[in-house]
């Protein structure tokens, strides 16, 4: 009996150092269980029980659980499923949002940002066309400041920033701040949910700037 109950430690002991904590329960709606490893029986979720990566979610008919991953990120595990924590984790990490694909490049985009039209230019405008529009708009209103739409991104004030950002496209179209502006309202587009404005924004940049470096991080069609 005493060598089962070694025995039995031994294991515990094991289990923990081949486990690593990497998420916590966030937000568990109706019957969500948790069970640590293959090993272990499962028990009932608690907010901020600790979840290690050798362990597996379960979740009944109509219920669902949110897993705070250690990084700041969630995941969601819907109603009537079993589901690994190793591979829920892996999944979130491949499907980072939009606006974590783009920051890193928007921040040197926005460092090349000074109004002189970009050399990757497509070819829907012509850049006479845009020349001529342009023109237009310095007789009519001095150029948006691209400073001033960010400051409002930052603050979450998308209503009043969508129309400035737009109006920075309209008015320099085939430019550095258009290409920021276009990734600036695929973010935003994406917090919102509209899948219109989204695949729009999408269309239009990969058209006027077919060799933007942000590309690469927009959804596939």
């Amino acid at each position: 009996m005493r060598r089962i109950f070694i025995t039995a430690i031994f294991l515990a002991i094991l289990c923990y150092l081949y486990s690593a904590q990497v998420g916590k329960i966030n937000f568990p709606v109706g019957e969500v269980y948790y069970q640590a490893n293959i090993n272990q029986p499962y028990k009932p979720v608690s907010i901020n029980m600790a979840l290690s990566d050798t362990g597996y979610l379960k979740t009944g008919l109509g219920s669902s659980v949110e897993v705070l991953w250690n990084n700041g990120t969630t995941s969601t595990v819907p109603a009537n499923r079993v589901v690994s924590i190793k591979n829920l984790m892996n999944e979130a990490n491949t499907q980072q949002s939009l606006r974590k694909k783009l920051e890193s490049k928007m921040g040197n985009l926005r460092l090349q940002s000074n109004r002189l039209v970009s050399s990757e230019a497509g070819i829907r405008r012509s850049e006479a066309q845009v020349q001529d529009k342009g023109l237009l708009y310095w007789h009519a209103e001095p150029l948006q400041d691209i400073d001033e739409c960010i400051e409002l991104f930052n603050s979450r004030q998308f209503a009043r920033a969508i129309p400035l950002f737009n109006k920075v496209i309209e008015q320099s179209p085939l430019m550095k701040d258009a290409e920021l502006a276009h990734a600036y309202l695929l973010i935003i587009y994406e917090e919102l949910g509209d899948l219109q404005m989204l695949k729009k924004h999408i269309d239009t940049l990969k058209q006027d700037f077919p060799s933007s470096s942000l590309i690469e991080s927009l959804p596939k069609d």
